[in-house]
Parts: structure tokens; C-alpha cells; sequence
């Protein structure tokens, strides 16, 4: 049963369906997906997801939409920005996590509400 309900702010479209099939997993249900900031904010404040993953790209600067998400919305949820080039996932927190393989995202998806320790992920 999925237990986990994540929404997915992308600008690529090769993102999305990447990230699509990465998270074909049993404990993760994915809730929906825009390519707009006005548009997505709106459907997670209707689908209320645990989990909001955002398309970190270089040229532009995801910390101000970071902010403006988590200040609109009062119930408990994380926000990673996933950047595909470089194999990091940047944390709500401002932790950065060097990731290997895409199970690392899982277990970031899946272990964050648990008291888990993200061992083997490493700090930067």
C-alpha cells in the first residue's frame, strides 16, 4: 500500500518521465505533476502530498519557490529539489545528500517521516 504521496514540479519533460519510472514503487503514490508553478500550487494545496519533489535546474534559482511552498502550506511535507546532472538531492533543510543510484531517492522518500538514519548517503 502506498504511504507516501509525492507531487512533482518539473520544467523537462524527459524529467518527468524519468522520474515517472524511478518512482514506480510500492510505498510511494504519485499524486500528480506540473510543469507551472501557479498550477502546481494549486494542486498540492488540493492533494495534500507528504513529499513535493522540484526539477533543480542551473539557470534558475528553485530557493524562492522552496520558501513560497513551504510558507503556503501548513500540513507536515518535505520539498527535495532533484537534480539529475549531478546526482544530488537538495533537502528542504539546506542538507545537500550525494546520491549513487536511484534508490537513494527512494529511501529519502520512504525513510523521511521514520527515525532512520540516512548513513549511507553522504553529507556535503
Amino acid at each position: 500500500m502506498a504511504n507516501h504521496h509525492v507531487y512533482v514540479i518539473w520544467s523537462n519533460p524527459l524529467f518527468h518521465d524519468s522520474l515517472r519510472q524511478l518512482l514506480d514503487h510500492k510505498n510511494i503514490k504519485w499524486v500528480g505533476s506540473a510543469s507551472d508553478i501557479p498550477t502546481a500550487e494549486e494542486e498540492i494545496h488540493k492533494l495534500h502530498p507528504d513529499t513535493i519533489l522540484i526539477e533543480d535546474v542551473e539557470e534558475k534559482s528553485n530557493t524562492t519557490i522552496f520558501m513560497n511552498i513551504v510558507d503556503q502550506f501548513g500540513w507536515d511535507f518535505q520539498v527535495i529539489g532533484v537534480s539529475l546532472n549531478d546526482n544530488e538531492l537538495n533537502i528542504f533543510q539546506h542538507a545537500k545528500k550525494m546520491v549513487g543510484k536511484p534508490e537513494d531517492l527512494i529511501r529519502l522518500i520512504t525513510r523521511w517521516q521514520s527515525s532512520e538514519d540516512f548513513s549511507q548517503t553522504q553529507d556535503v
